[in-house]
């Protein structure tokens, strides 16, 4: 039995330190995340003005039955987050409404993968904090047995500066989680929004006055029928 224990204690005393570097990448990346986060909000608050013009003009056209497919809103892309990636992507592929239709589950799917790479540091950081927090603790208790309060004192510092690590990358991976969802959220919208506007676009009139010729032929032909 005493086997056992030892071969347990040695392993979980050996992943102390790939849970520490792990947690530490974390707190890297988790940064880089946040410059790129305060990054995008910026963004996103100097080219509302821009878009929100952008999309008056576009609805104007759409309202004169001017033709979409040559409108100027597909050649700015100063547009908030997943916007300008629809602006310059739907740029050749207005007359393909397979195509466009595409382009728009693309972007849900591309908006669903930047959610779960933050999710993965809401969820992984923690877990890993937790794991720091315990390992040391055989040790710690192991030092306090001993007699070992040098041992004790800085296994107590390890587990119990790997829990603040931890949480700390999860709260922050949850708050720019939290506001992105409801950026993309709100991005998907417009472009579901914009996309509609495409497809409904109205008939030419040459097309209409087609229309109406041939409904004139057919009441007459009916008429004569009678």
């Amino acid at each position: 039995m005493s086997f056992l224990i030892e071969i347990l204690y040695t392993l979980s005393t050996a992943l102390l330190i790939p849970v520490i570097l792990l947690l530490l990448g974390f707190v890297i990346w988790s940064l880089m995340e946040l410059g790129g986060f305060l990054r995008e909000s910026m963004q996103r608050s100097s080219s509302k003005l821009t878009y929100e013009t952008a999309l008056a003009e576009f609805v104007r056209e759409h309202k004169s039955k001017t033709s979409l497919t040559n409108s100027e809103f597909f050649h700015k892309t100063n547009y908030p987050g997943l916007l300008a990636l629809f602006a310059i992507r739907a740029r050749l592929i207005l007359n393909s409404p397979e195509q466009l239709a595409k382009l728009v589950s693309e972007l849900e799917l591309e908006a669903a993968g930047r959610l779960a790479r933050i999710n993965l540091g809401v969820r992984t950081a923690p877990i890993l904090g937790l794991m720091g927090t315990l390992i040391p603790m055989g040790p710690a208790l192991k030092g306090l047995t001993d007699g070992n309060i040098e041992a004790l004192s800085q296994n107590l510092v390890v587990a119990f500066s790997t829990t603040v690590l931890g949480l700390f990358v999860g709260g922050v991976c949850y708050a720019m989680q939290m506001f992105r969802r409801q950026w993309y959220a709100r991005d998907l919208n417009e472009i579901e929004y914009i996309y509609e506007l495409i497809q409904a676009e109205p008939a030419s009139d040459f097309a209409l006055e087609s229309s109406l010729a041939s409904l004139k032929r057919t009441n007459q032909h009916a008429l004569e029928a009678k």
